[in-house]
C-alpha cells in the first residue's frame, strides 16, 4: 500500500482484485453466461459488493477481458524480451501458440471473450486496443531486429507487424486446428521472414 492509499482505498483494490480472479476462475469454467451472484459467493462478497464495483455485468465482462488481455500480454513478453529481435520474435510467436493451445480453462476463456468482442460493443474498444498495442509490439521486435542484424532490413515492421498478428490471431480464434498443423504453424511464419 503506497502511503497515499488510505487503508479503506487498499481494501477496495483487494476487493476489486478478488472479484474480478473469481470471475475469471467462474467463467473459465461456465462461460459468459455466469451470474453475478454466483461470482460473489465465489469472492466470498455480497451481491451487493460486486455491484459496488461493478455496475454491471458488462463492467465485469469488461475488467475481466482487460485482466485477461494484460495476463497473457505479460506470459508472451515474457517469452519475448530477451535475445536478438529474431528470437524475441520466434518467443512472441512459439509463446502465443502455446498458451492458446494449451487447453486450459484462462486461454479458453480468452477465446471467449475475443470472440464475444466481435459482437459485444463494450467488449470491442478493448479488443481493438489490444490488436493495436500488439502490433506496436510487434513492430518494436522488428525493429529491434533490424538494428542487431538479425532480421532483413528491408522488411516493412509495421506491415510485417499487422501480418503477423492477423495470422496469429486468425489462427488462434478460428476453427479448431489438429495439433500437428497447429505446431508446423509457428515455424512456417519464421520462414516468412528469410
Amino acid at each position: 500500500m503506497s502511503p497515499l492509499t488510505s487503508p479503506r482505498a487498499a481494501a477496495a483494490e483487494l476487493t476489486r482484485a478478488r472479484l474480478i480472479d473469481a470471475a475469471i476462475t467462474r467463467f473459465a469454467t461456465d462461460g459468459l453466461a455466469a451470474s453475478f451472484d454466483t461470482v460473489a459467493a465465489d469472492a466470498g462478497v455480497t451481491k451487493g459488493a460486486l455491484y459496488h464495483h461493478f455496475a454491471s455485468k458488462h463492467g465485469l465482462l469488461e475488467a475481466v477481458y482487460r485482466e485477461a488481455i494484460q495476463r497473457h500480454a505479460a506470459r508472451v513478453i515474457d517469452e519475448s524480451s530477451t535475445g536478438d529481435g529474431r528470437t524475441r520474435l520466434r518467443g512472441l510467436i512459439d509463446s502465443s501458440f502455446a498458451l492458446y493451445s494449451s487447453g486450459t480453462p484462462f486461454y479458453g476463456l480468452l477465446w471467449q471473450l475475443h470472440a464475444a468482442a466481435a459482437r459485444r460493443p463494450e467488449l470491442s474498444a478493448i479488443a481493438a486496443r489490444s490488436q493495436r498495442n500488439q502490433r506496436e509490439y510487434l513492430e518494436g521486435i522488428v525493429r529491434r531486429g533490424q538494428a542487431d542484424g538479425s532480421l532483413r532490413a528491408g522488411l516493412d515492421p509495421e506491415a510485417f507487424a499487422v501480418i503477423l498478428n492477423s495470422a496469429i490471431v486468425g489462427v488462434l480464434l478460428g476453427a479448431p486446428l489438429s495439433p500437428s498443423l497447429l505446431s508446423r504453424i509457428p515455424t512456417l511464419l519464421e520462414d516468412l521472414l528469410q
